[in-house]
């Protein structure tokens, strides 16, 4: 959520406004995805050490090289990391769902991410993050094993997205219950990876967008995303945006209110 970026309190208030609760929602997969997830009450057992990892890293007075600039681990963290709210409907999702499929986080949460949604040690790698920052992977790599991650998780470099979809077609071609984008994409990129994902998505895998309001060119994005022909259901929580590829589900968007 970006109440610091772009858009502010007003743009809130506005959502607020606008936005409806489960009453409002017909839909039998997004009313259960309400009642069950967004106002639901299961708690995430793996909260008070991922919320310790994230104000580790808001509280840090680290910088970094990224691209040639010096940027504050601090700043990095509040744009990366989704507040604990955000997390915690993800958990409840994964939960929900039993989803035991890949989980593909692009722009590293720092390791957050990883530690809210661990699963479990499958045997197989079911969670690969990636960044451009080799710093910011090796951060990711030390809080996971810091924090006590139980669930493997990849920490892999890039640079161009044609080198995420290699990877994973090489080794984990499973489909994608979760592809996190926590950076912001040229818009180039940022197509090439969604129109790969977008077929290769599980039955109620998603595209989750946690910066949708940081930068106008993002809220563009996410515009654009929730009305593309595959995308049938797009759920829009001001902070977040979540995009559903169901072949069973008529197109339908929503602004619900969390």
């Amino acid at each position: 959520m970006s109440l610091q970026g772009l858009f502010g309190i007003v743009d809130y208030i506005l959502y607020l406004v606008q936005s409806t609760n489960r009453h409002g929602v017909h839909s039998p997969f997004v009313y259960h995805f309400t009642d069950k997830v967004l106002y639901g009450n299961l708690a995430c057992e793996f909260e008070p050490s991922a919320e310790l990892c994230r104000k580790r890293m808001i509280q840090s007075k680290r910088k970094l090289v990224i691209d040639s600039a010096h940027v504050s681990l601090s700043r990095l963290s509040a744009s990366r990391i989704p507040i604990a709210k955000y997390n915690r409907l993800l958990f409840r999702w994964v939960q929900d769902q039993q989803l035991g499929n890949h989980i593909i986080e692009v722009g590293s949460s720092l390791g957050v991410m990883p530690l809210y949604l661990q699963r479990g040690d499958a045997g197989i790698n079911r969670y690969s993050v990636f960044d451009k920052n080799e710093a910011v992977l090796t951060i990711t790599a030390f809080n996971t094993k810091e924090y006590d991650c139980k669930e493997p998780i990849a920490v892999c470099g890039y640079q161009k997205v044609a080198e995420i979809t290699l990877q994973i077609e090489q080794f984990h071609p499973m489909p994608i219950d979760l592809l996190i984008i926590n950076e912001r994409l040229e818009a180039t990129e940022f197509w090439s990876l969604v129109e790969w994902a977008i077929p290769r998505l599980s039955e109620n895998g998603s595209i989750v967008m946690t910066t949708i309001r940081a930068h106008e060119d993002q809220l563009l994005s996410w515009e654009q995303l929730k009305n593309h022909p595959e995308i049938t259901v797009g759920i829009d929580l001001f902070g977040m945006g979540m995009a559903f590829a169901r072949k069973s589900q008529e197109k339908e968007n929503f602004l619900l209110r969390y």
